[in-house]
């Protein structure tokens, strides 16, 4: 029974192929798009997930709470706290410190600059599975100087040689130290929330910190990560942190002012409620969304196959009307018209399928991922639920249907559902256009947004400007900076240059915590500048003076602080005034509030000083964002890019030739702060295209449904006298109706959806009534061209065939 049915679908879709070649495709589009964007889905989902002891895992997180505004969290926390919790927390079973060195990297052949590093404890491998293809899992460090490489690395150090036993020499401080290579990681996973190049011993932090850094409590430099002997929450576990603390701090911290929190690995990727780690995290939203836009782009696929297979019914009434006469059962017609659905999705799922494999490669491309197709059971599953769910969905209307004509209203030509549009299928082309003209929307506002977010004044100039980083600490880097800033002033491209502690390119600035003149616990952002760095970025002073070369106070204790540091202590002329807390040095100058952060994010109170460490002794909490490595930022003239670079390299290398030459664009570092918004919007720009592209597939099929129902009447139209504007219409209203009632839908749905994301930025463009306009103008000129293809073959059409047409 099961073959007679498949060989009767089979003969039926291949004598039909025009019809069936468009439903396979509209349908294998929709699936190899879902495909790719649940592909992509899945990614976002499954980070950290690798680890088989990811339930147990949690990274520990610090908050500070000294009143309702005042609380500050953490992803950084102290050096002692790994150790601490192991040895005083029984339900520990094991901690892991992860600091993030970007740091220079030397072989006998070869030097390379920021290489990401990991210093980790002994235990990482203990807790994370990262295979190792060569080396000894229990034992990762034989000893403090042994080293970790990905195969890649080893690779760019060591070509085809066994790097096990190779040595390469690292920055770390102002020293450079040997490491010996003990092992070789296969690859670290794309959902990975640890990456790194480079791995080595914690035993070296000694080359970085001083001893009282190493037992403070009160500064926050790496990332704690917990192996837990049982799965537990936040809330269950915090009494256990509460006493250890309590037992550390004394009466220093009062009851609740000092929390430390348990967050799992598996939550860190799509949690943006917490500060940014080691790594950038994700927007859950974001994948919510794809996910939505990939079940919408398939359902509507499967409204295509609705509408085109109700448009074949037109030929298929009288056969029908036959088959019933002779004595064929609504059930057999009806197990018959499943058959084909099932027949014609399985070829799709097929074709649709060899389509996501042919665009793997431009998706991750256009997407900067590394998505690959792994048939698992999760996946198999995946096409498995594809197959019964559109065949269940996509065949059910047609098959009742159509089963259901009347034999005796067939032959008689009277057979509404045979040609008719309905109130169903206008409500299936109108659901198709609202999804389709609200990503229109969002895609605009997106786009606006991200354009707005590319011109905005940011309060400083960042064209023609590189940064190039000393990539050396503290003494040495300010020594590298001075000769080098003198040996770039006798270049005529430059326009000027200045040394800072952290350049606009890094994501924070130094974040200060302290108890003000009002006793509350505050924060500020602070860098160290020169006298240049006002004018180099065309920061506006509206009020005091700037930095003087050779003023030892400046030096030592002037500070220029921007608007928002004046408003939030309340200073009234406050040049000469005092800098609050225990902070002695006084403000000298006033700058016009300028974005040294992502504009996801207000401005923050800030201060300039000219020595980085003169308002660091007075501080009770420090948090650096980056690396203490001077920044040197140079402004060109213009002209050639790559002439530009070259004369700044070898100023560089007269200076330090033994050390590489690293640089970046300004600009480029800005616009990499909104990548993943970037990303998302590519993928609803793409997802509209192809929304609007099956969206047509089936206008197309409705309207061959619309005209072929209207020949006759069309014929006699003409023979009255019709002209072709008059017949066009009488085809095209009923469609542009459907676009227009969709679009007021279409209309307060996006506007929610895009007001909610505007949120996340805390400056934004405003969502304007004519991008509204635009997205209903270009779904009505589409629809008009798809439909008019065929009012126009009918209008000219001899209304003498019409007639005789049956």
């Amino acid at each position: 029974m099961f073959k007679n049915y498949l060989k009767v679908a089979a003969r039926y879709l291949l004598k039909h192929k025009g019809y069936t070649a468009i439903n396979i495709l509209g349908l294998a589009v929709g699936i190899a798009s879902c495909i790719l964007i649940m592909l992509f889905v899945k990614s976002e989902w499954s980070y950290d997930r690798f680890h088989s002891k990811a339930d147990r895992i949690y990274r520990v997180w610090l908050q500070e709470n000294y009143g309702p505004d005042e609380i500050f969290t953490n992803i950084a926390t102290p050096l002692p706290l790994g150790p601490r919790l192991k040895s005083e927390i029984p339900d520990v079973n094991e901690s892991c410190r992860v600091l993030l060195l970007p740091a220079n990297v030397k072989t006998t052949n070869q030097t390379s600059d920021n290489e990401n590093i990991n210093m980790v404890d002994s235990s990482f491998f203990e807790m994370f599975d990262f295979q190792l293809s060569k080396g000894n899992l229990n034992i990762p460090f034989p000893t403090s100087s042994s080293t970790i490489l990905t195969k890649a690395l080893a690779k760019k150090y060591f070509g085809n040689a066994n790097p096990v036993g190779q040595n390469l020499e690292v920055q770390l401080g102002e020293e450079m130290v040997t490491f010996t290579v003990s092992g070789i990681v296969d690859h670290v996973p794309e959902e990975s929330s640890i990456r790194f190049d480079m791995l080595i011993s914690f035993d070296n932090a000694h080359y970085l910190y001083g001893p009282r850094q190493m037992q403070a409590w009160q500064q926050v430099y790496t990332e704690t990560y917990v192996l837990l002997k049982n799965a537990t929450t936040d809330e269950a576990f915090a009494p256990k942190f509460d006493g250890m603390v309590k037992q550390i701090s004394g009466d220093e911290y009062k009851a609740g002012q000092y929390n430390l929190h348990l967050q799992p690995i598996a939550d860190i990727h799509l949690n943006p409620s917490l500060p940014v780690g080691n790594f950038p995290t994700s927007s859950p939203l974001y994948s919510y969304v794809l996910a939505c836009i990939g079940i919408l782009i398939l359902l509507i696929a499967c409204i295509n196959f609705i509408t085109l297979s109700i448009g074949g019914s037109t030929t298929r009434a009288l056969e029908v009307g036959v088959r019933k006469v002779l004595g064929a059962e609504r059930k057999q017609l009806m197990q018959q018209f499943w058959m084909e659905a099932f027949l014609f999705t399985i070829t799709s799922v097929i074709v649709g399928l060899l389509i996501s494999v042919l665009l793997l490669n431009p998706f991750n491309n256009l997407f900067q991922k590394h998505l690959s197709f792994t048939l698992d059971p999760v996946v198999l599953l995946f096409f498995f639920g594809i197959i019964i769910f559109i065949t269940l969905v996509a065949g059910v209307y047609p098959s009742l249907v159509i089963s259901a004509f009347n034999p005796t209203e067939v032959f008689k030509g009277k057979s509404k559902g045979a040609g008719s549009m309905g109130f169903f299928r206008r409500s299936l082309i109108a659901g198709q256009f609202v999804a389709s003209i609200s990503m229109i929307i969002c895609t605009l506002v997106i786009s606006r947004q991200l354009n707005y977010l590319q011109k905005k004044d940011l309060g400083y100039k960042k064209d023609h400007v590189v940064i190039v980083p000393t990539n050396q600490d503290s003494d040495k880097g300010y020594q590298i900076a001075a000769l080098y800033q003198n040996e770039l002033t006798k270049i005529p491209q430059v326009k000027s240059v200045s040394t800072s502690l952290c350049s606009f390119s890094e994501p924070g600035w130094i974040e200060l915590g302290f108890s003000g003149d009002d006793e509350k616990y505050r924060k500020i952002r602070m860098n160290a500048v020169d006298e240049n760095f006002l004018p180099a970025m065309d920061i506006a002073l509206i009020d005091g003076r700037n930095f003087q070369k050779d003023n030892s106070a400046d030096r030592t204790g002037g500070a220029i602080v921007n608007e928002a540091f004046v408003h939030q202590f309340g200073l009234v002329d406050p040049i000469g005034k005092k800098l609050p807390g225990r902070f002695k040095g006084q403000v000298i100058g006033v700058v016009k509030d300028f974005n040294f952060e992502s504009l996801h994010t207000k401005i923050e109170p800030m201060v300039l000083t000219m020595q980085w460490d003169s308002m660091l002794r007075y501080t009770e909490d420090v948090m650096f964002s980056s690396s203490t490595e001077p920044r040197v930022s140079v402004r060109m003239t213009g002209g050639d890019l790559n002439d530009n670079i070259l004369l700044l390299q070898n100023a560089w290398k007269k200076i330090v030739p033994n050390q590489n030459f690293d640089y970046h664009f300004l600009d480029e570092s800005l616009a990499a702060q909104y990548r993943e918004d970037q990303r998302v919007s590519k993928i609803i720009l793409v997802a509209s295209a192809l929304a609007i592209f099956i969206a047509c597939m089936g206008l197309f099929g409705l309207a061959t449904l619309v005209v072929n129902r209207r020949t006759k009447e069309i014929g006699i139209r003409k023979i009255l006298g019709a002209g072709y504007a008059s017949i066009i219409s009488l085809v095209s209203k009923d469609f542009v109706v459907i676009v227009i009632i969709a679009a007021v839908i279409a209309f307060p749905l996006a506007f929610y959806a895009m007001d909610k994301w505007l949120q996340n930025f805390e400056y934004r463009t405003v969502i304007s009534w004519w991008i509204f306009l635009l997205a209903a103008i270009v779904a009505l000129v589409v629809t008009l061209l798809t439909v008019g293809f065929h009012a126009i073959r009918v209008a000219i059409s001899n209304p003498v065939k019409s007639l005789r047409t049956e």
